[in-house]
């Protein structure tokens, strides 16, 4: 796909001392790294707030350590963010580097971190450009122990507005596991597919359905009896609906389902396996829905036009997956991996809660909400990381 924005690469210029974020007094003819967006951010409204959700690619061009100190965001003259310490380094990723390390803001020489960032921010206050700036610690590139300052990779935010589509599924309350949030799994994983880098699953959800009371079923879990067979977990089996009306654009199936729980794939884990079967719906302005880890047996093929709500397949456990789920997606490429994750948001639904931690609904008793909650009504917004979410 073309992308609408510019990669984000821009000017990026040295600074030897500064006064402000605009204020400069010295430029040096060299610049120590490149710092890149790949796809510049899309807002996409969450609990009433806007969400800006993008990464900076800084690479370091030196053969010597460069320590990254702070990182800015800036709207105009003003930073909107600011990252120092920990709170810095729990957002960055080293690319290629494995373990701890001594001082996790140090870049090597020739080494690229990922820095993950995640705005939010009054409806009314969405930037329409952001620009960034770096604080390095560099003495052996300038002979002295001064810090210096790195301005670069402006990026226009995305004018478009995220796909409003309706939930996978009919009914029930179901938790959203491993959803947006900036430490999601979903959210670290970064794809390497055909010679390019990318995250296509940027907002993806873990979508598992939890036992209904009416209908004498284990309220508030996931699974009855005995955890190791499929067809005991309360989502196995449910239909998996087309959230927009489109044209069926991958479909890969027979694949076998795993044993849940137990840590073991009945087939090797490859690209061409790691979703199970799977249905791939183009939904026409470069967006394209993953649903993945289903049952063999999928009810559409390649070329089919579908309506919203058209039944797709079932839910399942097949490929790269532990227990039965439906993993959600939605990305600007006809590849279920090869391309970028983008926001969307749901017509309706009510939020009941949020869970501490995914495993509360398979021990104990469960996820029960608290005394007093009060149910929040959504409409167009977009879910968030483990939110327990009840579709009318």
């Amino acid at each position: 796909m073309l992308l609408t924005q510019s990669s984000g690469v821009g000017h990026v210029r040295a600074l030897a001392k500064r006064d402000s974020p605009l204020q400069t007094k010295k430029y040096f003819t060299f610049s120590p790294v490149e710092a890149a967006v790949p796809i510049a951010p899309t807002s996409v409204e969450s609990g009433g707030k806007m969400h800006l959700v993008y990464e900076l690619h800084i690479t370091n061009f030196t053969s010597s350590d460069l320590t990254l100190t702070t990182a800015e965001v800036l709207s105009g003259a003003s930073p909107i963010a600011s990252y120092k310490g920990e709170e810095l380094y729990s957002r960055l990723l080293h690319v290629g580097v494995s373990g701890d390390l001594p001082d996790k803001g140090i870049i090597g020489g020739g080494m690229r971190v990922v820095l993950y960032i995640w705005l939010t921010v009054d409806n009314v206050a969405v930037p329409s450009i952001l620009r960034h700036q770096f604080t390095f610690k560099a003495p052996k590139l300038v002979g002295s122990d001064e810090e210096r300052h790195v301005e670069g990779a402006q990026i226009e935010v995305r004018k478009e507005k995220p796909v409003v589509i309706t939930p996978p599924f009919r009914s029930g309350t179901w938790a959203a596991g491993n959803g947006p949030s900036n430490t999601s799994i979903h959210r670290r994983n970064l794809n390497r597919v055909d010679g390019k880098v990318r995250i296509s699953q940027r907002f993806a959800f873990d979508w598992f359905k939890l036992g209904d009371k009416a209908k004498g079923e284990d309220e508030g879990k996931l699974v009855h009896d005995d955890p190791y067979k499929n067809e005991n977990w309360y989502d196995y089996g449910t239909e998996v609906l087309a959230v927009a009306d489109g044209v069926v654009s991958g479909v890969k199936d027979g694949i076998p389902e795993n044993v849940p729980l137990s840590g073991k794939r009945v087939v090797p884990i490859t690209l061409e396996t790691i979703a199970g079967n799977y249905v791939f719906l183009d939904l026409g302005h470069d967006r394209f829905a993953l649903y993945a880890h289903l049952q063999p047996g999928i009810r559409v093929k390649v070329g089919d036009r579908v309506r919203r709500g058209r039944v797709l397949g079932l839910l399942g456990n097949s490929g790269n997956s532990d227990s039965p789920h439906l993993h959600f997606h939605i990305v600007n490429g006809n590849s279920p991996l090869g391309a970028e994750g983008l926001p969307f948001v749901l017509e309706s639904y009510e939020v009941l809660g949020v869970l501490s931690d995914l495993g509360v609904l398979t021990r104990d008793n469960g996820w029960m909400p608290r005394p007093g909650a009060t149910i929040e009504e959504r409409r167009k917004e977009m879910p968030l990381e483990n939110m327990i979410i009840r579709v009318p």
